[in-house]
């Protein structure tokens, strides 16, 4: 509500090698080193003997027991092992982001209330003095006070000073904000309003008219942003976007 009880707030501006021979070095039974396969004549009958490499036999260790194979099927275990932790990883990672998430989400604060739209519903004939508090989002005011408890409200397109470009309410169940937190809620309803290509004619301002915590006392609850020409009933037009 504006008028006596109301405070206003104004800004100007509008956004390795190998060796060769028959001597071979011993072969250490418990190296794990692997004998040499043979070929050659055995010496009491000059048939050939043809014997296979022994890497198919395994090695004994000093206890007596062979070492085991591992088989292809082990293998394959081994493999389905990791590619399940892996798997599990990922799945326990997606768990702990979806967590965050959901609680970032449950603790954001409710939106806040957004102004009304840049529309206005019909009024009667104009011109008309109109209280304060009946303004209406849109409305063109010839001679515009902002502390006037009226104003002459007129067609936009005849002369006028000023234009209601942006209105937010506060809830009723709000507690008085401050004086500081409403200048500031007043300049941000005014980054909301949305000019005209015909605005680009006229030197215009912006008045932010919000309310005193004596009218809010009396449930005031509206920040109006009020665009007006710099001097005179100059403006002959809208400038707000329909």
């Amino acid at each position: 509500m504006k008028g006596n009880n109301s405070d206003m707030g104004q800004d100007n501006t509008f956004p390795g090698n190998s060796s060769t021979g028959d001597d071979q070095p011993p072969v250490d039974p418990y190296s794990g080193a692997e004998h040499p396969g043979t070929s050659g004549f055995k010496p009491e009958d000059g048939v050939p003997d043809q014997s296979e490499p022994e890497d198919t036999v395994p090695v004994e260790k000093p206890d007596g027991k062979r070492p085991r194979r591992r088989s292809a099927r082990d293998v394959m275990r081994r493999q389905w092992l990791i590619i399940g932790g892996i798997v599990l990883g990922v799945l326990v990672l997606i768990g702990v982001v979806i967590w965050i998430l959901v609680g970032a989400l449950a603790n954001r604060p409710a939106a806040d209330a957004t102004p009304e739209p840049a529309t206005s519903s019909s009024r009667g004939p104009l011109p008309a003095d109109v209280e304060a508090k009946d303004y209406q989002l849109g409305d063109c005011f010839a001679d515009f006070n902002s502390n006037a408890t009226k104003s002459r409200v007129v067609e936009c397109n005849t002369d006028h000073s000023a234009q209601l470009g942006a209105i937010y309410r506060y809830k009723a169940e709000d507690s008085f904000p401050g004086a500081t937190a409403l200048q500031t809620k007043g300049r941000d309803v005014c980054r909301t309003v949305m000019l005209n290509e015909a605005s680009s004619k006229y030197v215009l301002l912006q008045q932010n008219v919000y309310p005193s915590s004596t009218s809010w006392g009396n449930g005031d609850r509206r920040v109006d942003c009020f665009i007006v020409v710099d001097s005179g009933n100059s403006l002959k037009e809208s400038i707000l976007q329909k």
